[in-house]
């Protein structure tokens, strides 16, 4: 089995959800909707091609061009996803105005940096034992002036700093890049489009130690050859597209609905606690 991040992600989640995904590998009832994706895939591919094609050429990219290059990026990107716009707060136009804005931010800024003498979308194999693969793919590897350290950087369109971010995802990368390069990374972090900000986050021996041990035991669970049953909560049911074919997830539902109270408020109006 190839282990990425994301798979175990899933099975933290719900051992179901990754066994129906990731096993099974079922089609998803109810289609994935790309809509909150398109701001982070547009932005982080722009720099992907920077790192890796653009910047050897002309290091400065004005902006006329940064919009031109970025509306090819955000076309392809629109022609390959399902999009349901009216989950959405803002329309094709606003998203991509909002790119192109926060893009040239970047770039007219001293963050630049972070993506000069910076590699993108590195792929990482570790093969452990039982012929297991656990594999990462880094968002970027940046190499500062005159130093053989590096830095491991991971690209964020969250619309708020800290949230839908896990650190272990780093970790993750931390680890492999350790077995690959036989030490640890001089830093890693969020880089935060919307805000032009990196945001590191703590790394040592002990906390690498201690995240190995959770990360092997989680990699013995998953790939034993056992039916892997459902962990129902509101956070791992709230965006599960396998919910609606999964009884257990439904169950929990329905008991987390009735345990929910009823207000009525002072003006009268009704308060559902759900």
């Amino acid at each position: 089995m190839r282990i990425d991040f994301h798979k175990w992600e899933d099975y933290r989640g719900c051992p179901k959800k990754f066994a129906l995904r990731h096993i099974k590998r079922e089609p998803y009832p109810v289609p994935d909707n790309d809509y909150p994706k398109l701001y982070g895939k547009t932005v982080e591919k722009f720099f992907e091609l920077y790192c890796n094609i653009w910047r050897f050429k002309t290091p400065y990219i004005f902006p006329d061009v940064i919009r031109e290059r970025l509306e090819k990026i955000y076309e392809g990107i629109l022609q390959h996803s399902t999009i349901n716009w009216s989950r959405g707060n803002h329309t094709k136009e606003e998203i991509f105005e909002q790119v192109v804005a926060d893009t040239c931010a970047i770039m007219d800024s001293p963050n630049q940096n972070y993506f000069l003498n910076t590699k993108s979308e590195i792929s990482i194999d570790m093969t452990i034992k039982g012929g297991h693969v656990i594999n990462g793919r880094l968002d970027f590897l940046h190499y500062p002036p005159m130093s053989e350290d590096f830095i491991i950087m991971d690209g964020k369109g969250a619309s708020k700093m800290g949230k839908h971010v896990d650190k272990d995802q780093l970790l993750f990368y931390a680890l492999l890049c350790f077995f690959q390069y036989k030490r640890l990374p001089l830093d890693l972090g969020f880089f935060y489009y919307r805000y032009n900000t990196f945001a590191p986050i703590q790394i040592s021996s002990d906390i690498m130690n201690e995240f190995r041990a959770r990360l092997s035991l989680d990699i013995k669970k998953m790939t034993e050859p056992i039916e892997h049953g459902a962990t129902p909560s509101a956070k791992a049911c709230q965006y599960c597209n396998y919910l609606s074919k999964c009884p257990e997830g439904l169950l929990a539902k329905a008991q987390r609905a009735r345990k929910s109270k009823i207000e009525i408020e002072g003006d009268g109006m009704v308060e559902f606690g759900f």
